[in-house]
């Protein structure tokens, strides 16, 4: 199945959570998706972050505080 960004930023937004792969998304996508995590109060669990900095992580993690988590076991 393939899901459009704007397809999952209403599905977060209305309170959905979901698993991310980050290899599948730019950074200004994670972003996004996390912004709409924030509104509509869903947990997000993102994994393959392998390609992230630190501070990337930070940035997104702070758009939606407590509610994004990061898979760093794969």
């Amino acid at each position: 199945m393939i899901i459009t960004t704007e397809q999952l930023k209403a599905i977060v937004g209305a309170g959905g959570g979901v698993i991310l792969d980050a290899t599948t998304m730019t950074f200004n996508q994670m972003r996004e998706v996390s912004i709409a995590a924030q509104s509509g109060n869903a947990r997000i669990t993102i994994r393959k972050v392998g390609g992230l900095t630190a501070a990337q992580l930070t940035e997104i993690a702070t758009l939606a505080p407590g509610l994004v988590w990061f898979d760093l076991t794969a």
